[in-house]
């Protein structure tokens, strides 16, 4: 029994209360107790760093495939009116009188139908890039010559979210890596 106290001491170790009646077994499972955290914490660092690597390289490789697709369209922005520019295909870049309908692609990675009707009225169709079938989402009928053209669009839309995808990842292995290296730091 302890000196100090004539209670049982209790600790609270691996979630659980346990009891112990004896002062000379509290540091040796404290320390067990505190190392088996620092293993832990380190595994979950080198998980973190692995993930960062990864998501760099994802990134990488999807920022190259992105300036690869972009060189086969056209940016266009007015600056006065736009906040935003769009992608487009060279067919349909500069003025889009003889056009019903064209597809573009924002900065932003959303792919857009826009269908112009006889009196220069604008329709926007924002197309679902997880849903591969583009046919049930637009109202209007496209050629097959138009669904090459959308096709193309979703291309560069899906690269675009990719690569906010991966990184994102990055900036999450990243938040992780500090958190475990600093949690470590703690725990010396």
């Amino acid at each position: 029994m302890c000196k100090s106290s004539s209670f049982i001491a209790t600790l609270l170790v691996a979630g659980c209360l346990c009891s112990f009646s004896s002062c000379e077994k509290r540091p040796s499972l404290v320390e067990q107790r505190k190392a088996e955290l620092r293993r832990s914490d380190s595994l979950s660092l080198a998980e973190a760093k692995a993930d960062s690597v990864y998501a760099d390289s994802l990134a990488t490789f999807r920022e190259f495939e992105l300036q690869e697709l972009k060189q086969q369209f056209v940016f266009e922005k007015q600056e006065k009116y736009q906040t935003a520019g769009y992608y487009v295909l060279p067919s349909y870049a500069g003025s889009k009188t003889g056009f019903t309908f064209f597809p573009e692609v924002e900065e932003s990675g959303k792919l857009l139908l826009v269908f112009i009707d006889g009196k220069r009225r604008y329709s926007f169709t924002e197309i679902d890039l997880s849903n591969e079938d583009i046919s049930q989402q637009v109202s209007h009928p496209l050629t097959p010559r138009q669904m090459n053209d959308v096709h193309r669009c979703l291309v560069l839309a899906k690269t675009m979210q990719d690569l906010k995808d991966a990184q994102r990842s990055l900036e999450k292995a990243q938040l992780k890596i500090r958190f475990y290296e600093k949690k470590l730091s703690m725990r010396e």
